[in-house]
């Protein structure tokens, strides 16, 4: 009789696969004492056993098996077929219609000749086991996490132990450089991967390096000295489905003697992400937009009808002429946008010089500007000292209460859920006055330091201006956006400040 052989183990340890090259021998020892024919024996190696997905071995088996390539197929045991009990009946239910037999020597039972039922309660203690595997691994790696275990590989760092990373001096070195060219150069990830191939640097598999590679370095707080666990969990261990848990859940561990970069910098970081990530674009009627200084004005330019930024276009005949062109209307014509202004780059970049200079050639009525502008920004009413101290009265109360919730859970009074319902709450509240607090001491400190802003915009605009090659990173330094309205009207926005000028 030609027979199959099929064997698993469910991880790639070395001692797993030497349990391995055991399985191979002793199935050809069996096919050789019993009188069979071994055609084949598959063998999948460091693969779960509950799903059939990737299991590359068992499926080239269920394909040979139509060819009629034996007529038998030997398992030591049911485990090592499924630990899922639909994958194994369905897998059993196919062979069976081949005419295939299932042995499993173990339990020294066979596919045709038990009832299914038999093969269905094994299945389902096989399915059981993996479950409480499962269990007993979630609840493992959450008492690591707790513990401050540490990633298996991360750039940056060398792996001491499980709990112990070393920082690896190349590899920081580049570290620091992500974070440089991304808050100091303004260049975005898909720009810093490239530069970083250009110059061929690796990541920590040899790889070259990709935009998603670049931003997981810039979001990792271990690279401040912070190092958080638990924020991932399966859902289900049968489709290996993770899901994230909320920030309440995460392990936070702080190590001081793994910071790459200081605390200040990567929050600047954060806060620039977060920035092209909501709503890079300055105010109404202006549309959220990917954030580009590939160029000299990219995603600066705004359509004042549509809302996209004006895109780069380059035409060549005697010469080579450059100019900006709304998207919207380069893409799909009038139809969409009939803004159909093109600005000559070099021009408006002499009409930017220009207007810059008028602002400072006149020291007095430029402060002055900016004063009245301050002045305006002022809440009117409830602005006073008086209002300011009732919403501090408010927030005080409100973090009394949160600690008093606290305390009711900590003596058992309240259940988790009702203190996360009642703490959500309060945090929501608390967020909403911060932001009016923010929002009327902001303007107050400006105004009492109006002269020091004017000088300091009145420094970084002749800084600009003595430059003699200027980047999109310069250009963002003193503008925030340029909008162009259809009749050609160009109106500057300047940093912070929003006061157009056209």
């Amino acid at each position: 009789m030609k027979i199959a052989a099929y064997c698993r183990v469910s991880t790639s340890k070395e001692e797993q696969l030497d349990s391995l090259e055991n399985q191979k021998a002793f199935f050809t020892a069996y096919a050789s004492r019993n009188g069979y024919d071994l055609v084949r024996l598959y063998a999948d190696e460091g693969i779960s056993g509950t799903s059939l997905k990737n299991r590359d071995a068992f499926n080239r088996m269920m394909h040979d098996a139509q060819k009629n390539l034996f007529s038998m197929v030997v398992v030591k045991d049911i485990s090592r077929l499924a630990r899922n009990t639909v994958d194994f009946l369905v897998s059993i239910r196919q062979l069976k219609a081949l005419g295939i037999t299932v042995l499993f020597l173990n339990a020294n039972m066979d596919s045709l000749g038990d009832s299914e039922f038999v093969l269905t309660i094994f299945g389902a203690m096989a399915q059981e086991e993996s479950a409480n595997i499962s269990k007993r691994t979630k609840f493992g790696k959450r008492i690591n996490a707790e513990k401050g275990r540490v990633p298996q590989r991360i750039f940056g760092y060398d792996r001491i132990d499980n709990f112990t990373l070393s920082i690896n001096p190349e590899e920081a070195r580049i570290v620091r450089r992500i974070f440089y060219l991304y808050t100091e150069q303004g260049l975005g990830c898909r720009s810093i991967s490239l530069t970083l191939n250009r110059e061929q640097a690796k990541t920590k598999l040899g790889s070259d390096w990709n935009a998603r590679a670049v931003r997981r370095v810039l979001t990792n707080p271990i690279y401040s000295g912070v190092l958080i666990n638990h924020k991932y969990e399966i859902q289900d261990y049968l489709t290996g489905k993770q899901v994230s848990l909320p920030e309440d859940e995460h392990f936070f561990h702080e190590r001081p003697s793994w910071a790459i970069v200081s605390a200040a910098v990567f929050r600047r970081t954060q806060e620039i992400l977060e920035s092209r990530r909501v709503q890079y674009d300055s105010g109404e009627p202006f549309r959220q937009g990917r954030y580009s200084g590939k160029h000299l004005f990219s995603t600066l330019i705004k359509c004042e009808h549509c809302g996209r930024s004006f895109c780069r276009k380059t035409y060549t005949y005697a010469n080579t002429r450059v100019y900006w062109h709304c998207a919207t209307n380069d893409h799909y014509t009038a139809q969409r946008c009939d803004n159909t202004v093109s600005l000559d780059e070099p021009e408006l970049l002499e009409q930017l010089r220009t207007y810059l200079f008028s602002q400072i050639r006149d020291p007095d009525a430029f402060v002055a500007g900016i004063l009245s502008y301050l002045e305006a920004s002022l809440p009117q009413g409830d602005a006073s000292a008086s209002g300011r101290q009732m919403l501090e009265q408010q927030r005080t109360h409100l973090i009394r209460r949160r600690d008093r919730f606290r305390e009711m859970y900590a003596n058992d009074l309240i259940s988790l859920d009702a203190l996360k319902e009642k703490v959500q709450a309060i945090e929501k509240q608390l967020a909403g006055l911060d932001i009016e607090l923010a929002r009327r001491k902001q303007p107050h400190r400006l105004k009492c330091n109006g002269q020091f802003i004017s000088d300091a915009y009145t420094q970084e605009i002749r800084r600009f201006l003595d430059l003699e090659t200027v980047t999109n990173t310069e250009l963002r330094r003193i503008v925030d956006h340029i909008r162009v309205n259809k009749n050609g009207v160009v109106g500057i926005v300047l940093k912070k400040l929003q006061n157009p000028a056209k």
